[in-house]
């Protein structure tokens, strides 16, 4: 180290000083700070020296700013007045000459040297400056003094460092090379051994001066090892060696350890730790500098007695470890303060010297003073704990102050959070989520460069080439809110879509969801086909002599294939033969044209399947429905319709109609396939026109114009899914067919693709179909929702049941407690499958409260499946003939009063003194006793319901949770009205 900086511990907010080494220059300078903006500092020297002897140590004395000390290559130290220059050094000679390696102040005037080994010799020295200053003793004189230190230590052992106790100025630590660090009390006696902890890790000690029991050490040469040590925990050496047989005779380790404190790389040369220093403001910060410019803070923190098993802190490349964890110190965190050399900096200006100052920085971090090698003197603060926000489950953001940098969010304040520093900003829950989907739309795909918006024919070449549909979804998901974020509260709600959408009413009517989810055009779609299948679900329209073909999709229907949940949909045994005159006779009930395209040998489960992909429509349905298209601007996609169905003119004309000058372009090309016009030329021309589209009807009619092959088609991805299939099914032979329909649905299943409802239906291969798209999209709403029309009322699957509880957990999460009824409610409506007499699939929950009799420990429902094994007295026993059959318990049991199980009395209204319990309404006493409630109750006026509600409530039974007494509802309202004691004395 060839320069190093010293901080004042006496500096305050008025004066700040510190003072400035220079070693190979042997000069001093005490300065001044004269002026710190925050980042360049300004000081003025106060006084100094230039004239110091060559010098390996140095310290600075703490009760007397203007001395140091310095200790030279021949072993002796030299006192310097740095404010008055005319006087003469003080001397401290030694006999032996050899190398001073430590120098130390005492706050009392001590001075502790540090010396080499030497043979016979010793190596620590304690001077009184007081005493020595009133010799006189120089330089230039040095024979004249004559007098010793008042103490001589470390025979024959290299003395490396040296720290004083500042709480204890007579007590200090000192390291020796190789063995140990030894901690010494001038006030003891001299054969006294002193305590110790055996390390090889001696050099530069340093104390925390704010809890002193902890000090901290290093090895100098290619290691960066630091250990802190717990003094409390030190031994003797003579205990040590004679390995007294006490539970502590073995040497305990340090509290702490950090092995590679500092990392290194092949291409530089190993690290060493060149300086230890601690915090003298704030507890337990420890800093150090490593040779190439690393400067680390370390903070430790002592860890209570639940926190002894915590794990080593996960720093970037210091690794502590914790070797006695019952003595509490834990690493809290790890400051990166100064790198091997920040940006823009020459190699030279790397940190060289540091040390901490008392005052804490504008933030309220401790501060370190740094001295760079090109002489620069800098400030660092600590930049503390990262700035904490949280976001709740329900879309509020709360977090520091020192977070919030976004000024545009102008987040809502919190009055009581403001006070400790905190803001608070909930997510909006006025606007419905397509609203704001709709004033969003500007950030998805959908949106010209230029803010123009367009519709989904007239996506950019740049946006939508080369995508397919489900690469479009993909698209649109990640760019959905990404560019243009209104406020923040409208950035929170997109995080919580789903409790947005169940708060709108998502859940099982299709429509409804239709309408919520109709920002996602996809998902749009797919509950446009749920609620169709739906509706024929309700209409038993696909329930055919016990076989049912309910939510199945195209390749069940194409393949006969039921799944694991055949057994579910056929009632006894049916063949397949079964299962096609059941399709035949759902094509004859609905009324589905005739394929006339193509020969094939299922041609009912083609037709049945274009029903299912909304093409199995009647010439005239068709025409209905391509003239609205039409009629809405949709040209392109009404011309591709007409161009499925075989009446190319029909969409040739449509085209020729329309507005969009590319609709033009199509219908000339379309004229020219209606003609049968097939060469090169016209190959490419066409080929530079769909380069010039994104629109994917549009592409899809260019497809077949170029060559007039249907597989082209196929090919163009772009095409929502369910037209590819639809054409699929109306121009492909079975065998080509059955490869597509496999191909298409594996596809849409690994990617997570919601367009292929539409061929796995809502069977049990739907589930991994959701599973992917579940953890692409992150839609567990929508999943379970779908999913919930089928199982388990036709298949179980225990994915499916974590889906559902899993939901019910986020809603619980969310506090919307009655839409998670309204949702158990509904999935059990759903679960009740056809042939099981109404019985749901889905158990009810377990009973969460029952009453027990104290007497025979039973419940005391009148359920005779819920009579338990008792160690308590046998029921009642009534006599067994006719007119003997009541009891004077009879009655009691019928009124609610007694346990039906044993005949025993309910507890006593602790007001009152009457028996609880309420007439049981099955009955024909209770019935007639809950009859008469009720009819009071209808007499209250509308706008007194609390007051009905109270009359009904009010024979019920309350317990006091301070007492577990018991009385009726109505009493302890009364009695509470006016008391805060149970009514019971005592």
């Amino acid at each position: 180290m060839e320069t190093a900086i010293r901080w004042s511990p006496s500096s305050d907010t008025h004066e700040q000083r510190f003072l400035l080494v220079d070693v190979t220059g042997r000069s001093f300078s005490h300065c001044k700070v004269k002026s710190y903006d925050g980042k360049d500092l300004q000081y003025e020297t106060l006084h100094g020296t230039r004239r110091a002897p060559l010098f390996r140590a140095f310290d600075w004395s703490s009760h007397d700013e203007s001395i140091v000390a310095v200790g030279d290559i021949s072993g002796s130290a030299t006192v310097i007045r740095l404010d008055d220059l005319q006087s003469s050094p003080i001397a401290l000679p030694v006999r032996q000459q050899r190398p001073c390696n430590a120098v130390a102040f005492s706050k009392t005037g001590l001075l502790a040297t540090g010396l080499e080994r030497v043979r016979a010799g010793f190596c620590l020295n304690i001077w009184d400056l007081s005493r020595r200053s009133s010799e006189k003793t120089t330089v230039s004189s040095p024979g004249k003094s004559s007098s010793e230190p008042i103490r001589k230590l470390a025979s024959s052992e290299t003395i490396t460092s040296i720290r004083f106790f500042l709480g204890q100025p007579d007590t200090f630590a000192a390291g020796v090379k190789g063995t140990c660090i030894r901690l010494y009390d001038l006030r003891e006696n001299v054969g006294n051994a002193p305590l110790q902890f055996q390390t090889a890790s001696v050099h530069n000690l340093a104390i925390d001066p704010l809890d002193e029991n902890y000090l901290a050490s290093a090895v100098t040469q290619k290691d960066t090892t630091i250990q802190i040590w717990d003094r409390r925990f030190a031994f003797t050496s003579s205990a040590t060696s004679l390995g007294s047989g006490t539970s502590q005779s073995a040497p305990l380790g340090p509290v702490l350890e950090y092995q590679n404190a500092f990392e290194s790389s092949s291409s530089t040369a190993q690290s060493s730790i060149w300086s230890l220093r601690y915090c003298k403001g704030k507890s337990g910060y420890l800093g150090a500098l490593a040779s190439n410019g690393n400067f680390r803070v370390f903070e430790t923190k002592q860890a209570d007695h639940a926190e002894e098993n915590h794990t080593q802190d996960q720093a970037t490349h210091a690794q502590s470890v914790h070797v006695q964890t019952e003595r509490h110190l834990r690493t809290k965190r790890i400051h990166h303060v100064g790198p091997f050399l920040e940006p823009g900096r020459p190699d030279n200006a790397r940190i060289v010297s540091f040390d901490f100052t008392n005052l804490a920085g504008p933030k309220g971090m401790p501060s370190a003073i740094t001295l760079r090698g090109t002489g620069s003197v800098e400030v660092y603060e600590l930049k503390g704990c990262t700035p904490t926000n949280a976001l709740s489950s329900d879309g509020e953001l709360v977090g520091s102050g020192i977070a919030l940098e976004l000024d545009s969010l102008s987040p809502t304040q919190d009055g009581s959070l403001a006070q400790l520093g905190l803001f608070q900003v909930k997510a909006s829950t006025v606007e419905p989520i397509d609203g704001l989907a709709n004033r969003l739309e500007g950030t998805d795909i959908f949106q010209q460069p230029n803010g123009d918006k367009k519709s989904k024919a007239n996506i950019s070449k740049e946006n939508r080439k080369q995508l397919s549909s489900r690469e479009m979804h993909e698209k649109w998901f990640e760019n959905r809110y990404l560019r243009h974020v209104p406020s923040i509260a409208a950035a929170l709600a997109t995080l919580t879509v789903d409790r947005r959408r169940c708060l709108e009413g998502y859940l099982f009517d299709c429509e409804k969801n239709m309408r919520i989810a109709g920002d996602d055009p996809w998902l749009k779609e797919m509950w446009e086909w749920v609620g169709k299948v739906k509706c024929l679900a309700n209409d038993e329209t696909f329930i055919v002599r016990g076989i049912d073909l309910n939510y199945l999709g195209v390749w069940n229907i194409w393949n006969i294939d039921l799944g694991p949940e055949k057994a579910a949909r056929i009632s006894g045994k049916s063949e397949n033969t079964e299962i096609l005159y059941a399709i035949e006779a759902i094509c004859r009930s609905l009324g589905l044209p005739e394929l006339s395209r193509i020969e094939s040998s299922l041609p009912a489960h083609r037709r049945l399947s274009l029903y299912l992909c909304d093409f199995g429509l009647s010439g005239e349905e068709m025409d209905v429905a391509i003239s609205d298209l039409a009629n809405r601007g949709q040209t392109t996609k009404a011309a591709f319709l007409a161009l499925i169905n075989g009446v190319p003119k029909q969409a040739a004309d449509i085209l020729r109609n329309g507005s969009h000058p590319a609709d033009r372009e199509l219908s000339l090309a379309l004229a020219g396939y209606i003609r049968g016009i097939t060469d090169d030329a016209w190959c490419e021309m066409i080929h530079n026109i769909a380069a010039s589209l994104a629109d994917p009807y549009a592409r899809g009619i260019l497809a077949l114009v170029r060559n007039g092959s249907w597989h082209d088609v196929l090919h163009e991805t772009s095409l929502p899914l369910k037209f590819r299939v639809g054409i699929a099914l109306m121009y492909l032979a079975d065998d080509d067919l059955t490869t597509y329909v496999a191909t298409t649905t594996n596809e849409c299943t690994e990617h997570g693709d919601i367009e292929g409802i539409i061929l796995t239906g809502l069977s049990s291969k739907a589930v991994p179909l959701l599973q992917n798209y579940i953890l692409k999209y992150h839609d567990l709403q929508t999943a379970i929702l779908a999913i919930s029309h089928t199982s388990p009322c036709y298949f179980p699957s225990s994915l499916v049941d974590i889906w559902r509880a899993e939901y019910r957990t986020r809603l619980n999460t969310y506090r919307l407690f009655l839409h998670r009824v309204r949702f158990d409610t509904g999935a059990t409506k759903l679960s009740v499958a056809s042939g099981s007499n109404g019985k749901p699939s889905l158990a009810p929950p377990a009973r969460q409260v029952s009453l027990k009799c104290t007497h025979c420990e039973q419940a005391m429902d009148r359920n005779p499946a819920h009579v338990a094994t008792s160690s308590a007295p046998p029921p009642v026993s009534f006599p067994s003939s006719a007119d003997q059959n009541r009891s004077i318990f009879a009655d009691d049991v019928q009124t609610g009063t007694a346990c039906p199980k044993c005949g025993k009395h309910l507890p006593r209204c602790v007001v009152c003194m009457l028996w609880l319990g309420m007439p049981d309404p099955h009955t024909k006493g209770g019935e007639h006793a809950n009859a008469a409630a009720m009819e009071r109750s209808r007499e209250i006026k509308d706008e007194e319901k609390g007051e009905r509600g109270r009359m009904l409530m009010k024979d019920f039974i309350c317990v006091c949770r301070g007492c577990w007494h018991m009385m009726h509802v109505g009493h302890a309202e009364g009695w509470f009205r006016g008391n805060k004691t149970c009514p019971v004395p005592g």
